[in-house]
């Protein structure tokens, strides 16, 4: 039960991870998407949620900046490894996405702060969070409809495709939150072959395509893990998976649904006022900025933990 338990929580995991990395960040089909090209995504964000879960289980993380810390790590592995926008436009480009969305966003938000408001008895508080999400998800959609890449999705077709994404993503939290009785405490040999595939691929694709990747991820990486190992020598609390394992009753995941039709309602109002705002670019200009200063903040406040 144990194994697959581990299991069970990778892929729930890896799916709340493309939810927040990529279903939110694109708000549409794109015409290259397809179902087995979303397979592909959500098996490779697994591998990342075994990483993730891996470090912050091994370096005892427990607090939200060691927490950041393991959430650059994941984003800077998704940017900077499977795919290398991480060296497209530095130094920027270090923060985001790395840190300024998967870390900040998606780790920090979306796995830790919905996952903490479901393990809350009130789920008013759930439901306000879920509706803040859902406002900055549809105002962030608008973006693409003046990009030269992006387009006006249909209220129909956007719609459809926030709700069904949303809706696999409760059950991806309801999934998380069972399989997390169990501690995760994966095999060996798994972790080392997982590792070693993200290092193959690191030195036989990544590289050859940016070759600068060689000198900048591992002194990125390796910052994480100063970070992180003084985090595992000071921490006295149990990890984070070990303590966002309650069960929510079901009004709580109810309430997420405000999420989606936030998101609906926004978008909805955005195409009736025909509004041509650059939302991309107010995101831009302060999560990127932002994404720096929690990353260098979280150095300094897991050195400074007694």
């Amino acid at each position: 039960m144990r194994i697959f338990k581990n299991i069970l929580l990778v892929l729930s995991t890896g799916y709340i991870f493309v939810f927040f990395s990529e279903h939110v960040f694109w708000a549409r089909v794109r015409p290259e998407d397809s179902f087995s090209e979303w397979l592909a995504v959500w098996i490779a964000y697994s591998l990342l949620a075994f990483v993730f879960l891996h470090l912050v289980t091994y370096f005892k993380v427990a607090n939200r900046w060691a927490l950041f810390l393991a959430g650059a790590a994941f984003g800077w592995m998704a940017e900077g490894i499977i795919v290398q926008t991480t060296y497209e436009s530095l130094p920027l480009s270090i923060s985001f996405t790395g840190l300024a969305w998967h870390a900040l966003i998606t780790i920090w938000i979306g796995w830790y702060a919905l996952r903490q408001r479901l393990s809350t008895p009130a789920s008013l508080r759930t439901l306000k969070l879920a509706a803040a999400i859902g406002a900055g998800y549809g105002l962030w959609a608008i973006a693409w409809w003046l990009e030269p890449d992006g387009g006006v999705a249909t209220l129909g077709e956007f719609s459809t495709f926030v709700l069904i994404t949303s809706v696999l993503v409760i059950i991806a939290y309801w999934l998380a939150n069972w399989s997390a009785s169990e501690p995760f405490t994966p095999n060996r040999w798994v972790t080392g072959i997982i590792y070693s595939l993200f290092i193959l691929y690191f030195l036989f694709i990544a590289v050859p395509a940016a070759p600068v990747a060689i000198i900048i991820l591992p002194i990125l990486l390796g910052l994480v893990y100063f970070g992180l190992r003084k985090n595992k020598q000071t921490e006295q609390n149990d990890s984070l998976p070990a303590t966002l394992t309650s069960r929510p009753n079901s009004l709580n995941y109810l309430s997420l649904l405000a999420m989606p039709l936030t998101a609906i309602l926004v978008y909805a109002i955005a195409l009736t006022l025909d509004l041509q705002w650059h939302t991309n670019w107010i995101l831009y200009l302060i999560t990127t900025p932002l994404g720096f200063f929690l990353f260098i903040m979280s150095l300094f406040k897991v050195r400074r933990t007694p």
